[in-house]
């Protein structure tokens, strides 16, 4: 079975348009999370993924955007963008798109030909806000792997590619689709087929996604933020 492994998207549909045009051969989508903000179309993002997703997970961003927690539980340096960007993200999704949102899962268990797998955004816990980066300490890892019975473990949120084994579980972050890190700009994902894992990267028009940042009501200042970083790739 192939299934396509995405996570935080953050409205940027020409990102995820690009990921979903690239894999159409997939048996399974699954979404790890963190669908809007930041990016100019967050209701094109959601009505994608609910369309294209057999499992999604609820990301930290999601909860800010609908009404879930006042704040991202972002460090400041993120704050500055996030917060702008869930105002406007609430400002043009219906209450039924908050209320998808607010009534996504934080964890996901599934059972694939014997082969256990967990999805979640942050913690394979279920904390939404964990940021377990690839320079994680093993110790750090197992605290949050205890009382986790999975082959595979599926998380997000860093932006950072990442695969890590501790004893019989591997965990995976397939990167960023909207806002990729490690200074590429292009959409990042995963397959995962029969047990076998492929980190993948596609190109996207970003050119489109700046016009449509610039649509927005965000400030000026902070599109020009925005753009650099999603041409540099450096979130």
């Amino acid at each position: 079975m192939k299934i396509l492994i995405i996570s935080d998207i953050h409205s940027n549909i020409q990102a995820l348009s690009a990921v979903r045009e690239n894999e159409k051969g997939v048996d399974k989508v699954f979404c790890l999370g963190d669908l809007v903000n930041y990016g100019p179309n967050p209701k094109e993002c959601i009505e994608l993924v609910r369309s294209i997703s057999d499992k999604i997970v609820r990301g930290n961003h999601d909860d800010a955007a609908s009404g879930l927690r006042d704040d991202c539980c972002c460090p400041p340096e993120y704050a500055e963008l996030a917060e702008p960007g869930k105002e406007y993200t609430r400002s043009v999704l219906s209450e039924e798109e908050k209320e998808f949102l607010r009534g996504l899962p934080l964890v996901e268990e599934i059972v694939l030909d014997g082969c256990k797998i967990l999805l979640s955004h942050g913690s394979p816990r279920g904390n939404n806000c964990t940021f377990l980066p690839p320079d994680t300490p093993d110790k750090v890892m197992n605290r949050e792997l205890k009382g986790v019975d999975a082959d595979f473990v599926f998380i997000g949120h860093t932006h950072m590619p990442m695969q890590r084994k501790l004893g019989k579980t591997t965990i995976i972050n397939p990167g960023s689709v909207g806002f990729p890190s490690g200074y590429s700009p292009k959409a990042s994902y995963v397959i995962w087929e029969d047990g076998n894992v492929e980190f993948k990267k596609v190109d996207y028009d970003i050119n489109e996604t700046v016009k449509a940042l610039k649509e927005t009501r965000l400030r000026y200042d902070l599109i020009e933020t925005i753009s650099k970083k999603l041409r540099h790739g450096k979130f």
